[in-house]
């Protein structure tokens, strides 16, 4: 423990000079108001004891332990979250914070510093984290961004393995955005992102090292410009157009003797982006754009998107896009009897293969819908339902074999209804759950009919509430059953649980459990026996202790290798202390 306390001491130390990006941006409007310096949070340590017998192996450790803190530093207002985590899986303590980052916001200025993961369009800047500094301003209706640093650091071996991988590059760049108008009604933004591989970065060592994957990574550059708006139409601005749309100029191998003429890249690009960014032989032009238009009020309304995707469009400002892709959605939505009964719903169609290279296409037909009834105060419903066909069709005159050609559908039903009777001395609560789904092979294909399944799981919840004795009685039954091509998997059981606090306060909560589960592993029957005991204790308003024992028992008929017999406990005893 001593070692432990030690070790907690550095990771506090190391905390106070650096934490993840989280850090949200904070107002310096009322700076003065705020305390100096605060340090709140959480600690928790946890150990769990584990013992097992019968015809598996172990899933854990007879013995281990988790040591984890949340404490959030406070300077001025200024919220630093920092969490980490000790086990004895790893006792030593190797960067444990490395990223640092926070948003200091005055009025309509705000200002980035560190780590940061910003979003500014779709196709652009789409969530990637940079660190360097920038600065967005929003005065009024006014829009402008700027962010300046590095996108990615150069790596030249493997940080999980410990082994020579294929390197890459430091990646450095910079996001601009410019836009007016207001977001939820009408607005326009335009934004720019260039980023450029550092060939430097990594050393003629560190490429030999890598071998004959060196010559898989080439320093690239890209500039990617992106326009997005919304369009309010009408009175009360209830119909709207909006859009999004980015072109990307990726040049995947800086310094290549081949001529721009000799790749896809119109002349007049060269002419009007030619200053920008590098353009040669390996550089390419792709596009994404999305557009819709609806109607939008009280809970009613109807939309209709399109959404194109080049092949093999890329951006150094998002980490990964969907390519090759056009879909036609529509999505409407309505509410009625007072909001009582609430419905939405969305039926699209999708295509991949946009310039014909590929021999097959994939064509997908994508429906869902969802409803919620609250027919009284006492009893509701809650239901949904999905649809996703694939097909792959022969695209121009190349011939492909059936067994080849996938073509299947995806089908999801839930139905939940719920009653909650809520009275003076008790309360009931009943919630019924219905969910299947299947996967159908449309083609006669026999490998394509070995992955078709159908799964339906169901249960039935009843929960009483006592108020006087402070006493919370359940009962669960489940029912699962996986049909595959191989045989069928069942479980279906009662799960009893009681619950009830103690002393002043509730500061001792007790809670027991047990259940029965019959099973059936692919013609093999059997049961599962379970019980638990969960207590808690809390002391003052920042110490807590708890035990949370479980013991599960699998009973099969016959012990065989898809169905072992087999025994297991587990207790796991911890303490937390807020501050």
């Amino acid at each position: 423990m001593k070692r432990i306390f030690h070790l907690l001491l550095a990771l506090l130390g190391a905390a106070a000079l650096a934490g993840p990006p989280a850090a949200r941006a904070q107002d310096l409007a009322n700076i003065s108001q705020q305390k100096p310096v605060t340090l709140t949070g959480s600690l928790d340590l946890r150990t769990v004891l584990y013992d097992y017998s019968g015809s598996i192996t172990a899933r854990r450790k007879p013995f281990s332990y988790v040591l984890s803190g949340r404490p959030t530093l406070n300077i001025y207002g200024m919220a630093v979250p920092l969490e980490f985590v000790l086990s004895e899986q790893d006792r030593a303590i190797r960067q444990p914070f490395n990223q640092f980052g926070l948003s200091p916001t005055y009025k309509w200025a705000t200002a980035h510093l560190g780590y940061r993961n910003l979003t500014w369009s779709p196709f652009t800047l789409a969530g990637h984290t940079m660190l360097g500094a920038g600065l967005e301003l929003n005065p009024g209706k006014f829009h402008f961004g700027v962010m300046v640093g590095r996108f990615a650091r150069a790596t030249a071996v493997d940080a999980t393995t410990g082994l020579t991988a294929p390197f890459a590059f430091s990646r450095r760049g910079y996001a601009l955005k410019l836009g007016v108008g207001t977001v939820d009604k009408s607005f326009i933004d335009f934004t720019l992102v260039k980023g450029r591989d550092d060939s430097t970065s990594v050393s003629r060592q560190d490429r030999l090292a890598a071998g004959p994957n060196a010559g898989l990574v080439q320093p690239a550059e890209n500039l990617a410009l992106g326009v997005g708006t919304r369009l309010g139409l009408g009175k009360n601005k209830y119909w709207f157009i909006d859009g999004d749309a980015a072109v990307s100029l990726y040049t995947r191998r800086l310094g290549s003797r081949l001529l721009l003429g000799e790749s896809t890249v119109p002349g007049i690009v060269d002419k009007t982006l030619g200053r920008l960014v590098s353009l040669n032989g390996s550089t390419e032009l792709y596009t994404a754009w999305q557009a819709g238009a609806g109607y939008s009020k009280n809970g009613r309304g109807l939309k209709v998107r399109y959404r194109r995707i080049s092949p093999g469009y890329q951006s150094m400002g998002a980490y990964f896009f969907q390519d090759d892709v056009a879909n036609l959605t529509l999505a409407p939505s309505f509410s009625l009897f007072r909001q009582k009964v609430r419905l939405s719903g969305s039926f699209g169609v999708q295509q991949d293969n946009l310039r014909g290279q590929k021999q097959l296409t994939s064509k997908r037909v994508i429906g869902s819908v969802s409803a919620s009834a609250d027919f009284t105060e006492r009893f509701g419903v809650d239901f949904n339902y999905s649809n996703f066909t694939t097909d792959q069709q022969q695209a121009g005159a190349v011939q492909v074999a059936d067994s080849f050609r996938l073509a299947q559908t995806t089908q999801s039903f839930s139905l939940a209804p719920r009653y909650v009777l809520m009275g003076e001395h008790y309360g009931h609560a009943v919630l019924l759950s219905v969910d299947r789904s299947t996967l159908r092979a449309l083609g006669s294909n026999l490998l394509d009919k070995l992955g078709e399944f159908t799964a339906l799981n169901a249960f039935l919840n009843y929960q009483l509430t006592l108020v006087a004795p402070r006493l919370t009685l359940g009962a669960t039954y489940n029912y699962t059953e996986l049909n595959l091509t191989q045989g069928t998997d069942l479980n279906q059981g009662l799960q009893l649980s009681a619950d009830r606090p103690f002393l002043q306060h509730d500061a001792l909560r007790l809670g027991l459990r047990g259940s029965w589960l019959s099973d059936r592993r692919f013609g093999e029957p059997g049961r599962i026996v379970g019980t638990g005991l969960r207590t808690t204790y809390r002391t003052g308003s920042h110490h807590s202790f708890r035990l949370d024992a479980v013991y599960t028992a699998h009973q099969p008929n016959r012990d065989t290798p898809i169905s072992p017999r087999y025994t297991e406990t587990r207790a796991e005893i911890g303490y937390g202390f807020t501050f």
